[in-house]
């Protein structure tokens, strides 16, 4: 029991290399639980040396060791964390290896489900041909209608211009009647 602790503390201590040092945790503390120095520093004014008195004046006591039980509190819950996670994933890691090596009926569960995902797989792939086909149809349709549409759009343009050329030969029969008949209308007239 005493080694696996050990071998626990020791992984901890390997792993977390980018932990905070005891030392520097304890002037964190420390400066929080002395807080008054500083603003008793910042708030008094004068020069250096009277900001500095008054801010020694103003600890009463240094309570090192109470800051020292708190870091070691700190750093105890810490490592104690670690601990209990490194154990939990060792447990995870043990019921993943049970679970890897099942039984022959889970196999045949997971054999199942391949085969039920090609199946699957297949289908999707066959609908996937149908819709391309549809689609393929479609789009020959509509181009097939474009056709027949620019098609007709260019005889009705046809017609439209003989219909005009028409209409401007008209016209001018008209006009050539007209003057015919004033012509023969201005001859009898005349005789």
């Amino acid at each position: 029991m005493f080694t696996k602790t050990l071998k626990s503390l020791k992984a901890f201590n390997e792993s977390e290399s980018l932990a905070p040092r005891f030392v520097l945790t304890y002037i964190v503390i420390w400066s929080l639980w002395h807080s008054q120095i500083f603003t008793s520093f910042i708030l008094t004014s004068g020069d250096f040396i009277t900001r500095f008195d008054a801010a020694l004046i103003s600890l009463e006591s240094n309570q090192f060791i109470l800051v020292f039980f708190f870091t070691c509190l700190f750093f105890s819950g810490r490592i104690g964390y670690f601990i209990l996670k490194n154990k939990a994933d060792e447990l995870l890691e043990k019921e993943s290896e049970v679970d890897l090596q099942g039984g022959s009926d889970q196999r045949f569960a997971k054999a199942d489900d391949v085969q039920r995902l090609m199946t699957m797989i297949s289908t999707l792939k066959e609908k996937l041909a149908l819709t391309q086909e549809r689609e393929d149809k479609a789009n020959n349709e509509r181009k097939l209608a474009i056709s027949k549409q620019l098609k007709l759009q260019a005889e009705i343009d046809d017609m439209a211009a003989d219909i005009a050329l028409l209409n401007r030969a008209n016209e001018e029969l008209k006009a050539r009647l007209v003057n015919a008949e004033s012509k023969q209308s201005a001859a009898l007239e005349m005789s």
